[in-house]
């Protein structure tokens, strides 16, 4: 019953707060202006992850009294005070854009806190053989993959509603698969304890749908960089916690009566359409001999609104490939361990890669040809 406490408080929080802090920014004049990379039309307000933030802040504390039974606060409270300082981080660089450099400095420093707190990869679950790791590989591997989650998340928020839904395409398969656990736990922190991430899925859940409803097109705000980040450092750490769950008590998981064999690769495809739009542009950029860190418009909503798609269109269809690549993912899960299934992920991106490729010169060819038929 908790858990749906949970759900409406954010959720509520949400949508009575959001209008409110909107006239409230207006007064203030504080826009996300038009122009370079950004595509949207005129001023529009763009720290919509604050009040995203409020929403899960109240839900957690909520759910504090029954996170902690019987374990120390400490972690839950460190946890969400990292929380808290990416939010502040969110709003400076939305205010006054931070140096790339200094950011992803700041960003490393909270990670670290995560990886102290238990928060990190380390064991690949038989993947190519290996097991557990030494310290330094996991701490290097957990950086990584931290920084490639949040700033990926960070880049596909470009339309509107995209990353709200990319994120509960996340979120909700997650608190699914935690709702099939049932474990006595593998510490003895809120970390091992199921309801505790439970928690933090319902509670951003919560939050995002109530943010979409003034995110969808026509949008009145943007999350903005305080939302990106945050939801991207949540996000990334409910998916390390899913990847530790999934690798000691995944076998005892039956989907229809079969036992879950990919520890690690399903997981992550879950995050497939970000990851995979992110490598293909980076690897766009190296072959144009530009660096991979340059800005352009190339992202897949960038594609999809150049061949004539609205906002709501792109988004529903980055939401549609997203759930059906889920869908497959959780199928071949239960058919192949890791070391298939992620050379599997692999072969994925291609087709991918050819698709989009495919899908921008065909609806290009169309649209010309519609124009040259109206002339």
């Amino acid at each position: 019953m908790t858990l749906f406490y949970c759900f409406f408080i954010s959720l509520l929080l949400v949508l009575i707060f959001m209008p409110v802090f909107i006239k409230l920014m207006s007064k203030y004049e504080i826009f996300d202006v038009s122009g370079g990379r950004k595509i949207h039309k005129n001023k529009k307000n763009n720290l919509g992850g604050v009040v995203i933030f409020f929403g899960f802040l109240i839900s957690y504390i909520f759910a504090l009294p029954s996170i902690t039974r019987g374990v120390s606060i400490e972690l839950a409270l460190y946890y969400i005070n990292v929380i808290l300082c990416i939010v502040i981080v969110g709003i400076m660089d939305d205010l006054n854009p931070l140096r790339a450099r200094n950011k992803l400095l700041i960003e490393v420093a909270f990670i670290l806190f995560f990886c102290k707190m238990g928060l990190r990869l380390d064991n690949f679950y038989g993947f190519l053989g290996f097991y557990e790791t030494s310290i330094w590989f996991s701490y290097i591997g957990t950086i990584f993959f931290y920084i490639v989650v949040i700033n990926t998340f960070n880049l596909i928020d470009g339309i509107d509603g995209q990353a709200s839904v990319i994120a509960l395409a996340v979120f909700i398969p997650i608190l699914i698969f935690f709702s099939f656990l049932v474990p006595d736990g593998y510490c003895k922190n809120c970390f091992g304890n199921l309801f505790f991430w439970s928690s933090v899925c319902v509670s951003i859940i919560g939050a995002i749908l109530g943010f979409l409803h003034f995110n969808w097109e026509p949008s009145r705000i943007f999350m903005g960089d305080t939302g990106s980040l945050s939801i991207g450092m949540i996000l990334a750490s409910v998916m390390i916690a899913a990847i530790q769950y999934n690798g000691s008590y995944g076998s005892d998981i039956n989907i229809l009566g079969f036992e879950i064999k990919s520890k690690i690769g399903v997981i992550v495809l879950l995050f497939f359409i970000p990851l995979a739009d992110t490598l293909r542009v980076f690897c766009a950029r190296i072959k144009k001999g530009k660096s991979p860190f340059n800005p352009d418009k190339s992202h897949i909503h960038h594609l999809l609104i150049r061949t004539g798609a609205c906002h709501q269109t792109s988004t529903l269809i980055t939401l549609t490939s997203s759930i059906f690549i889920s869908i497959i993912g959780i199928i071949l899960s239960t058919i192949f361990t890791d070391n298939i299934f992620i050379p599997l992920m692999i072969i994925l991106f291609i087709l991918y890669f050819r698709a989009i490729i495919y899908f921008t010169k065909f609806r290009i060819k169309r649209i010309c040809h519609t124009l040259h038929n109206e002339n």
